[in-house]
């Protein structure tokens, strides 16, 4: 196993803001432990390395994207396909191909491990029974492309006769425990020579249901529990209350909320009480879209943070504020939805702040709340993690040295997780005991 291993002594902190450790006196004792934010020196530890898919004579790289953490404390892993640079996004699974041309639709799925126990000293893997990975039986549609997750409620309710249980024959309501959501970086769920029709997905992580194995009815299709279709190119969601999430559309550059109403019975095709409201931010400000790299967002109250990782900075979004109506449009599947504007938002780090931390280009990507007080962010660019006070304020920045690639930040009882997208692993950032 590599370790790589920093110190708040070398020169690549000397420009952090890290707080001093005050001297031991006679009287005083031994001097508080360093924290993560005063200056601790930290070693990155591999976590889950990603395996290779290998199906009907397919071989193809999993490719770790971002992170989400299951309620029990499990990490969970969302992870897209590598593709044959043979085709792009418009022509590697066309109709046409799915009738016996040569295609690519095979490297549209997406899958999850939940890794258990991630913070034991040894990587998780499917050998030593603490990485589950799972293909959707519709990952083609329901889980293309992955480019984030996020979890939700806890529960939902179906009862019977709503009409997400048609068909059923289900006699007693039905509980959904500890729902997950993934959003798509594509434009579409169908053959790639269709109109845009993609979004979020609604899912649940019982493994009794989510397992891969599809439902006995006639209409089941995969296990997903809801689907709406408004949000192509999605880089990036936010779990709010309820059922609602927040979704970064990265081909209208625009933050859009979806509320999925009651979920339906597992693989149904009932999306008819989803609403979606689109909040654009101003007349000549919207949030950008940087090709495979992912956008988190992260809720911490009612404030919304987002990394606007094709501008370079992140952005704080007051979801209690009212914004103003400003029309309507229809979702892909003709549902009606909300357009909107006057949100209030800021930019809490801009592009020049971050290049001067990273001393490289800007790529936001990961985002996650240390504590209370802490933001970390991870910049796709040069591999560096970056502290944050909650109103962008640098407190310390770090070197992984792993270079380019970082994608999706967690963390762990105050633990920190990150995804290596270029070396196809998850690492787990520990502090090192203070040297005597």
């Amino acid at each position: 196993m590599s370790y790589r291993f920093f110190f708040v002594s070398l020169v690549l902190f000397a420009a952090c803001s890290d707080t001093a450790t005050p001297m031991s006196t006679p009287d005083a004792g031994p001097p508080p432990p360093p924290t993560l934010r005063t200056g601790a020196a930290v070693a990155f530890v591999p976590v889950y390395d990603a395996v290779t898919y290998e199906e009907r004579e397919v071989r193809r790289d999993w490719l770790p994207v971002d992170l989400a953490v299951h309620p029990a404390g499990e990490l969970w892993v969302v992870q897209r396909m590598t593709r044959d640079p043979n085709f792009d996004d418009e022509t590697e699974c066309t109709q046409r191909g799915l009738e016996g041309s040569p295609n690519d639709c095979i490297s549209l799925q997406g899958s999850t491990v939940a890794l258990r126990e991630p913070a034991s000293a040894e990587p998780a893997t499917g050998a030593n029974g603490r990485a589950n990975l799972v293909v959707d039986a519709n990952a083609w549609h329901f889980m293309r492309r992955p480019s984030s997750i996020a979890f939700g409620a806890a529960e939902l309710r179906v009862e019977p006769g709503t009409p997400g249980a048609d068909g059923t024959l289900i006699t007693e309501a039905v509980l959904y425990a500890n729902t997950f959501a993934t959003c798509h970086e594509h434009q579409t769920a169908n053959p790639t020579d269709q109109s845009p029709f993609i979004g979020p997905t609604l899912w649940t992580s019982d493994p009794t249901i989510y397992n891969g194995e599809n439902g006995s009815f006639e209409w089941s299709n995969g296990s997903h529990l809801d689907m709406v279709h408004a949000t192509p190119y999605c880089m990036g969601i936010a779990y709010e209350g309820g059922n609602a999430y927040w979704s970064f559309n990265g081909a209208a550059g625009t933050l859009d909320r979806y509320d999925f109403g009651s979920p339906h019975f597992t693989g149904h095709y009932d999306h008819g009480d989803g609403a979606v409201t689109r909040m654009i931010l101003g007349e000549e400000e919207s949030v950008l879209r940087l090709p495979y790299v992912p956008s988190n967002l992260e809720m911490f109250g009612t404030d919304l943070y987002v990394a606007d990782t094709g501008n370079g900075r992140l952005l704080r979004i007051d979801t209690a504020s009212i914004p103003t109506e400003t029309g309507s449009f229809s979702t892909f599947e003709g549902l009606p939805a909300t357009l909107a504007r006057g949100m209030a938002w800021e930019v809490v780090a801009d592009a020049a702040l971050l290049r001067e931390q990273w001393g490289g280009a800007s790529e936001p990507s990961g985002l996650a709340f240390l504590d209370a007080e802490t933001l970390v962010v991870a910049n796709h660019a040069t591999g560096h993690l970056t502290l944050l006070e909650l109103d962008g304020t640098p407190i310390r920045t770090i070197d992984t040295g792993t270079g380019p690639g970082l994608g999706g930040l967690a963390t762990i009882d105050g633990t920190l997780y990150f995804v290596q997208m270029n070396e196809r692993r998850v690492y787990r950032m520990d502090l090192l005991p203070r040297a005597e």
